[in-house]
């Protein structure tokens, strides 16, 4: 394989992920506006404003649109980069004869790699249904308020501490009468409208007359704060584990091409864990070497199949199948249960012969650190920039905004750094 194809393979893997970074962006965009979108049709007494919904089904449907887009960009990369290194066998020596199918079947797991795939969509799915219920969630709450401000027992009350948190929610301590027999309550009623209150101020408190501690005021709320912290904890779980599983479908689904396209090789391999602890920490290196005495050395890639159990056993037997970014090891058994175990991972290099070790050019490392060092800064700036306008989304209470800021400002710099390091390797190798 020529260095122009090698670039070339390079490139559209780039644009595959890029295109796979966007369509995870515009689709969790558009999950969160039709997220919005239900959430006001669903909560009692919300009134959209003039044109409001109109704008919000043309935004979902224009999401939805660019996620179709930038999968159609995806797929077609990915054919032509498939194209590009199925050419060649840089990677994998030739088929032959005696390949251990006998010791494992090797057939069986090809088509295993595809349940893996279907798995992890099938996770996609559970981790959409984890959103529905959070927003389900936060529609239960708002209703619950809601109801208490039209149905319950509306008495004035008295304001006897005002008190500011750092760590948790502001409150306001009352007092008011129940009933006419049962004298006075006390209660804590979470502060977030941002009106003034001072103490001894007379406020008008609302509470539940079949459970007098369950209170709020016509401004406050005061919702469950551990079901809401709930309902936050899980939208954070639903929204990572969402990208998580798409990314891993995509990536197995790959993987599972590539193999069915280049069958499995064996070979005696090594994991090496990146120990001991050091900075710019990464995932265990595989090295391997062919029965024809070629090597080449892989790096395991982030998955819940981890490579760092199997460490205690150097030169063991194992198939390797896939190319390029896309190969996959095969152990005869796991570090903790028998039968095959699967371990996803990339090339770091091409197939070569046994070659002594190259010492580092003092250049080249400068060269790396710098780059590492403006990424940083970069990287700084960015997310210092992000929290700024978050802080401004928060205190104008644009709800929505935050949301899409956030989730595109957190997951933007992925492509990107994706990018800016290819382009760094690239240098280095024309260096």
């Amino acid at each position: 394989m020529t260095l122009g194809m090698d670039r070339d393979a390079t490139k559209h893997r780039r644009w595959q992920n890029t295109f796979l970074a966007g369509a995870i962006v515009f689709g969790l965009t558009g999950l969160g506006d039709a997220a919005g979108t239900v959430y006001g049709l669903a909560t009692p007494g919300y009134v959209f404003e003039d044109g409001e919904l109109t704008i919000e089904i043309l935004a979902f449907v224009l999401a939805g649109a660019l996620v179709l887009g930038c999968v159609a960009l995806g797929r077609r990369h990915d054919r032509q980069r498939a194209a590009l290194v199925a050419e060649h066998e840089h990677w994998l020596p030739a088929l032959t004869a005696r390949n251990g199918q006998e010791q494992v079947d090797l057939d069986a797991e090809t088509a295993r790699l595809r349940l893996l795939a279907l798995r992890s969509a099938g996770l996609v799915l559970v981790w959409t249904a984890v959103l529905a219920g959070v927003v389900a969630g936060l529609v239960a709450l708002s209703a619950s308020a809601d109801h208490l401000l039209k149905t319950g027992a509306r008495v004035t009350g008295e304001v006897l501490a005002v008190s500011k948190h750092s760590r948790s929610q502001d409150t306001i301590r009352v007092v008011y009468p129940v009933g006419d027999d049962d004298g006075y309550r006390y209660a804590d009623i979470v502060w977030d409208s941002g009106r003034p209150y001072t103490k001894g101020q007379r406020i008008t408190v609302i509470y539940d007359k079949a459970d007098p501690a369950r209170v709020r005021t016509p401004d406050e709320p005061n919702d469950d704060q551990t079901l809401t912290w709930v309902l936050l904890i899980g939208a954070c779980a639903g929204v990572s584990g969402l990208v998580l599983s798409v990314i891993a479908a995509v990536n197995w689904r790959r993987r599972h091409r590539a193999v069915l396209a280049t069958g499995w090789r064996i070979a005696s391999v090594t994991v090496v864990p990146d120990y001991p602890v050091r900075r710019n920490r990464h995932m265990p290196d595989i090295e391997a070497e062919y029965r024809d005495g070629t090597r080449m050395t892989l790096r395991a890639a982030m998955s819940t199949h981890g490579s760092v159990p199997l460490k205690h056993e150097p030169n063991r037997r194992a198939w390797i199948g896939g190319t390029d970014r896309d190969m996959v090891v095969l152990f005869p058994n796991g570090r903790w249960r028998p039968g095959p175990y699967t371990v996803p991972a990339y090339a770091l290099n091409m197939r070569t012969e046994p070659a002594a070790e190259v010492p580092e050019d003092p250049e080249k490392v400068a060269f790396a650190n710098r780059k590492l060092r403006w990424f940083l800064i970069a990287m700084g700036a960015w997310y210092a920039t992000l929290i700024a306008v978050v802080v401004v989304l928060v205190t104008l209470e644009l709800a929505w905004p935050l949301f899409v800021v956030g989730v595109v400002g957190s997951l933007a710099p992925i492509p990107l750094a994706q990018m800016y390091f290819t382009r760094v390797r690239t240098a280095l190798e024309d260096k």
